[in-house]
């Protein structure tokens, strides 16, 4: 428009994208950890790296910090909910979708063509497929592994519940479990309020509806269920029995343990 071919130069910082996909071995290596792009580099679609590097981050932060506080226990820290054994998974699923939305992206022709538009139908229409795709985009649904004989909430992020104080996501604390108590009542039980302290705080809530759109049946008939600093569920149980022991086994250490016993 110009008339003239002003052209780019001496730029002060350069950047390159691709899709160059992979990710670290292992995520700890004694003293020394790795999250975000430290730990995962990829396609840079939809915006992912952030939301998997600020969730390493959320993971690892209150780990970190009850580790140097003394009180960390060992599943946590090198164990089945350790920050490698649960993030790694994590950039693994990562890497697998930007690779397959390169794919989408960048496959030219009538096949190329044919398979965007069967996944924007999909997204169209609604649905758990929607959602799938839309909770791995967004990190909204990343969980992680419930060990075998555990319920099938531990490890899944915890939903905005609706506390008799509040909302569950503005009542979570980076350096405190949440320990909730569906009791229909205003008030936890007196065993439950017994188990506050430094690294416990306590919460009672309704029951959730088995129909509730955004909690769905998952936790309808939970009982009491146990929030770990990320949002991320520690335990849940449909019972009444006593949930101590579960209580004492996230936020005291095993020597701790051991005395106390």
């Amino acid at each position: 428009m110009c008339g003239r071919d002003f052209g780019v130069h001496s730029p002060a910082w350069l950047s390159r994208t691709s899709n160059s996909s992979r990710h670290a071995e292992r995520y700890r290596e004694g003293r020394i950890f790795l999250a975000g792009d430290a730990a995962h580099i990829h396609l840079p679609a939809g915006g992912q790296g952030l939301n998997v590097g600020l969730q390493d981050a959320t993971n690892l932060a209150w780990k970190l910090a009850a580790e140097v506080a003394g009180w960390a226990p060992a599943p946590v820290v090198a164990g089945e909910f350790g920050y490698d054994t649960e993030r790694r998974p994590v950039a693994e699923q990562l890497v697998a979708n930007t690779l397959a939305q390169d794919a989408l992206f960048n496959t030219f022709g009538p096949a190329g063509a044919a398979l965007r538009g069967m996944f924007s139908d999909f997204i169209a229409r609604g649905g758990e497929v929607a959602a799938e795709l839309s909770g791995w985009v967004s990190g909204v649904g990343v969980g992680y592994e419930s060990p075998d004989g555990m319920h099938p909430l531990v490890g899944s992020r915890a939903p905005e519940l609706e506390l008799t104080t509040g909302s569950l996501l503005r009542t979570l604390r980076q350096d405190k479990f949440l320990l909730v108590e569906f009791t229909g009542g205003d008030a936890p039980t007196s065993a439950s309020a017994s188990l506050a302290g430094p690294r416990v705080q306590v919460a009672a809530a309704r029951p959730v509806e088995k129909r509730h759109p955004s909690r769905g049946a998952a936790w309808h008939g939970v009982r009491a269920a146990l929030i770990r600093p990320d949002g991320h569920v520690a335990y849940a149980t449909e019972t009444g029995s006593a949930f101590d022991d579960a209580v004492r086994a996230w936020t005291q250490p095993a020597a701790e343990l051991v005395r106390g016993s």
